[in-house]
């Protein structure tokens, strides 16, 4: 299965480097092309590196990793994405005061805003609960692995984002439909209020535990 990467940040460079060292070939888009070529070179395993337009046409799958106010700006048209299942890594998030706060929310979510404007996409959430070192390094606890929580409104999308989730090293926890965004969007701005306010650090993470 060929990724495309849309950013050229911390989640962007984690992801690429724990899919590539899966087996997945990757392609990084960035609006500065040279960045997103020397991301990729950065790599032991395969990924190329060029412009957003090229990880568009590659990716089968194409995982948003830019902030969430940059999506309208890098994402282009409409018709690159007819068909195409969309990870939404971003979280729309304000800082007030020092902590982080959510910009929308209870009524909608990040990634319903951005599968209402690409309508023909099939949008997943998933790997915005998670601080990028988790991705990187490995998700592992002891005899715990971290969980990641995705949701979405198409099965066949969801469960190739489920792979992608098991090869980054995670527990997958599929959340249902896309509107549990909601729900996971708060959980982000919480990891980040316990890691950098309230200073337990970032090599944290949520973790699903099932009794019997």
């Amino acid at each position: 299965m060929k990724i495309g990467i849309v950013g050229t940040g911390n989640i962007a460079r984690s992801l690429t480097k724990a899919l590539t060292h899966k087996g997945y070939r990757v392609f990084v888009g960035g609006r500065d092309t040279q960045k997103a070529r020397a991301l990729a070179g950065e790599m032991d395993h395969f990924a190329e590196g060029g412009s957003i337009t090229n990880a568009l046409h590659y990716g089968e799958i194409v995982i948003l990793a830019v902030p969430y106010n940059a999506v309208p700006q890098v994402m282009g048209s409409v018709d690159a994405y007819r068909g195409k299942v969309i990870v939404d890594c971003t979280n729309a998030l304000v800082w007030n005061d020092g902590m982080v706060n959510l910009a929308i929310g209870h009524t909608t979510s990040a990634a319903e805003q951005i599968a209402k404007m690409y309508p023909d996409a099939r949008v997943v959430k998933a790997f915005n609960t998670s601080f990028f070192e988790l991705i990187e390094n490995g998700p592992y606890f002891g005899p715990h692995d971290a969980s990641m929580f995705y949701c979405g409104d198409d099965e066949e999308a969801k469960s190739s984002v489920k792979r992608l989730i098991e090869a980054a090293g995670f527990e997958p926890v599929d959340c249902g439909p896309l509107d549990s965004a909601r729900l996971l969007e708060p959980m982000a701005a919480l990891m980040i209020r316990l890691g950098i306010g309230m200073g337990h650090g970032r090599e944290i993470a949520f973790k699903l535990l099932k009794r019997g």
